[in-house]
């Protein structure tokens, strides 16, 4: 895969306290790409970037392998469609919303007609053209916003937060359209999402933006908190965590899934965090199998097989679950 974007210790502000630190990201050509974190982490603000709405304060940001600056910044914006979290449409007909940006283009209307029924098709949403576009169901509504765009044949799909107030058979539809996207039309999917599960099953890559940082995949068992800093813990509200001894400052701790040890007794060993819960979920991931387990937080556990016949580990079973402080990370 050839990188379609390269952003290079970036950084970004809108002249207020809010900012996007250091940013080293890759995205390849024809993959999609997940970016998940809390409200104001920073995720709009990321999009806005590779849509080319917004320039980058410092740090070099090459696009195609051509470098970002004034001159190239019109270029760029035309092979990318950016989709809102809520898409703004248009009165009159949903084929007439879908034809707008062509005619905006002088694109003649015989070649207009043509290119509106083609991505009707491809989207299966043929049956919505004579519908008044706000008249139109959510699920519905994001189907015409992202043909709005299609029908202009960019390059690279962007879309924030498109599964937002969708119902469970609109969600199916849109995850299955945006694997379409890329496999039978090799588009580059950018979308942002609070359900890190979505992410992991949907997305090729998944980054993490967190108060303005961007992490290179996906956070597991990220929980935010109060630092007690006399007592070494970190206070979720709902956990007690013991943390690396020596941090001064912490308002959000990951532990690695992978370095979480399920035990049916108390483990007698170093590790300083032990909590006894109840497995709320398991499911199968690249021949491991991740464990949701309920003990004051979720916690996720990754563990093979073996360990899964061994412990005899099902849904709604008690387990022990333990790890070390130096398995989180703090910041």
């Amino acid at each position: 895969m050839s990188a379609l974007y390269k952003l290079t210790d970036l950084n970004f502000d809108y002249g207020t306290e809010f900012r996007l630190t250091d940013l080293n990201l890759v995205i390849e050509q024809s993959q999609i790409t997940a970016i998940v974190g809390p409200n104001g982490s920073g995720k709009s603000s990321l999009l806005n970037m590779l849509a080319f709405l917004a320039l980058p304060k410092s740090g070099d940001f090459d696009y195609k392998g051509i470098r970002l600056d004034q001159t190239t910044l019109a270029r760029f914006q035309k092979t990318v469609g950016y989709i809102q979290q809520n898409p703004y449409l248009l009165r009159g007909t949903t084929e007439k919303n879908i034809e707008l940006g062509l005619k905006l283009r002088h694109i003649n209307k015989a070649i207009r007609s043509q290119r509106v029924a083609e991505i009707m098709q491809l989207l299966g949403i043929e049956h919505l053209s004579g519908r008044y576009a706000r008249s139109l169901s959510g699920g519905e509504a994001q189907k015409v916003a992202i043909a709005q765009v299609l029908v202009l044949d960019p390059d690279v799909l962007i879309l924030d937060e498109p599964f937002t107030h969708l119902d469970k058979k609109s969600i199916n539809e849109l995850e299955q359209l945006l694997i379409k996207l890329k496999d039978d039309l090799n588009k580059t999917v950018i979308f942002t999402t609070h359900d890190k599960f979505q992410a992991q099953w949907l997305a090729d890559h998944v980054y993490s933006v967190i108060n303005g940082r961007l992490f290179e995949s996906q956070l597991a068992n990220l929980f935010n908190g109060k630092l007690e800093v006399e007592q070494g813990h970190f206070n979720t509200g709902k956990q007690i965590i013991n943390i690396p001894t020596g941090t001064k400052q912490a308002e959000h701790i990951s532990i690695d899934p992978k370095l979480i040890v399920l035990s049916k007794s108390r483990i007698d060993s170093s590790m300083q965090n032990t909590f006894i819960g109840k497995i709320t979920k398991m499911v199968e991931e690249n021949d491991q199998v991740r464990v949701s387990v309920r003990a004051g937080e979720d916690f996720e556990a990754i563990v093979s097989h073996q360990s899964i016949s061994e412990l005899d580990l099902s849904i709604g079973v008690d387990i022990w679950l333990s790890f070390k402080s130096s398995s989180i990370l703090v910041f």
